[in-house]
């Protein structure tokens, strides 16, 4: 399988889910087993804070490491957050982007795992640790 890593932005611009669409997240790079990925700072996803919400970057994490992750399999390849543990260190405050960079640190036949560092204005903000789980469909219940 080949993938190629200089078109994979343009290609996700033009086919991006609803809700990555929402959030505006734009992939800036995709080397093998590696991602980065900007989201926009938008006052939409803010906190009551004015910082950005945690959800919001819980989903930068999940979705930038499906793409690290993809970089290895390809985007046929089914799977599945299994675990995603997030640790906030420093409120993400406007007008920063954020920038989420994720390694797949173990890729394995079934389970995968890794990290994702986001910055905003070059600061560290939140650390997420990750573990995806790969389905075959030779491994699906016979009905």
């Amino acid at each position: 399988m080949s993938i190629d890593f200089a078109s994979a932005p343009h290609r996700w611009e033009k086919e991006k889910s609803h809700f990555v669409a929402l959030l505006d997240l734009k992939l800036e790079l995709v080397e093998h087993g590696k991602a980065v990925m900007r989201m926009p700072f938008r006052p939409e996803i803010a906190n009551g804070a004015g910082a950005v919400h945690g959800g919001a970057i819980v989903s930068l994490c999940d979705t930038v490491f499906y793409v690290a992750l993809a970089s290895i399999y390809g985007r046929e390849q089914e799977t599945v957050t299994v675990s995603l543990q997030c640790n906030f260190l420093a409120p993400a405050l406007p007008p920063h982007d954020l920038i989420a960079e994720a390694t797949v640190l173990r890729a394995g036949r079934r389970v995968c795992y890794g990290e994702v560092q986001v910055k905003s204005n070059d600061k560290l903000v939140a650390h997420a640790t990750l573990n995806f789980l790969n389905s075959y469909s030779d491994e699906a219940p016979k009905t």
